[in-house]
């Protein structure tokens, strides 16, 4: 795992998510390679695999020690679900700043992700007065939630119904297809306005999980004041 640089964690903030709780990119580190991972917070890049085989406890003591690593991230290229679908669509954007990947590395890097690609549109409706959602997450400091208590845009989320089946930070992970396998026990209750503008889907089974749960986008993120504190529920 290598901590992101505080200029990209700034501009992750304002990136839509790929998943309730994390997103997907190609970091190029200072080495010159490329790989890709998972930004966890929008302040960790782990490798899938590093991420999978690790329990809580392991990516909490790897997280203490990260600093130690000679590595660093100097660009990431982020794989985005666009704004207009739901389920699957992967594209690559250049986003980092005085950066660039080869014509070669990037058709690479492409190419394994068109391989797994499935889109289902799914129509922006927005909320009616007094909708309540529910966001889990492994962090109390969930950087997806404005200092004003907002929302940002591409925010994932659940229904307040849906998130009844949760118990634990363990069934969040599996209802939901958590790419973090760390206790997503943190959560968080979400009152938007009424027409806030959001997606409605269910997940489907991605990194071993069976998935099945709602989830939702808020696509312009919501108003200030609509996230609560969070309630820690069992691990």
């Amino acid at each position: 795992m290598i901590t992101i640089p505080g200029w990209l964690q700034s501009w992750l903030k304002t990136q839509p998510e790929y998943g309730m709780g994390y997103q997907i990119g190609v970091a190029k580190l200072s080495t010159g390679s490329l790989e890709r991972g998972v930004i966890l917070n929008g302040s960790m890049f782990a490798k899938a695999e590093e991420l999978r085989s690790l329990s809580a406890g392991e990516v909490s003591k790897a997280g203490a020690i990260i600093h130690e690593s000679r590595l660093s991230i100097v660009g990431i290229n982020l794989i985005a679900r666009p704004s207009e679908t739901l389920r699957g669509v992967r594209r690559i954007r250049r986003v980092n700043a005085n950066q660039s990947f080869s014509a070669g590395q990037l058709e690479a890097v492409n190419e394994s992700v068109r391989a797994s690609e499935a889109a289902k549109d799914a129509p922006i409706t927005a909320t009616v007065d007094g909708e309540i959602f529910k966001r889990f997450s492994p962090y109390v400091d969930d950087f997806r939630i404005t200092e004003k208590r907002g929302l940002t845009p591409g925010t994932f989320a659940t229904t307040a119904e849906d998130a009844e089946n949760v118990k634990t930070g363990r069934d969040a992970v599996i209802r939901y297809a958590l790419e973090n396998k760390k206790s997503a026990n943190k959560r968080f209750t979400i009152k938007p306005v009424a027409d806030t503008r959001l997606q409605r889907g269910i997940v489907q089974p991605a990194y071993g999980e069976p998935a099945g749960g709602v989830e939702v986008i808020f696509v312009d993120g919501t108003c200030d004041n609509s996230v609560s504190e969070p309630d820690i529920i069992p691990e």
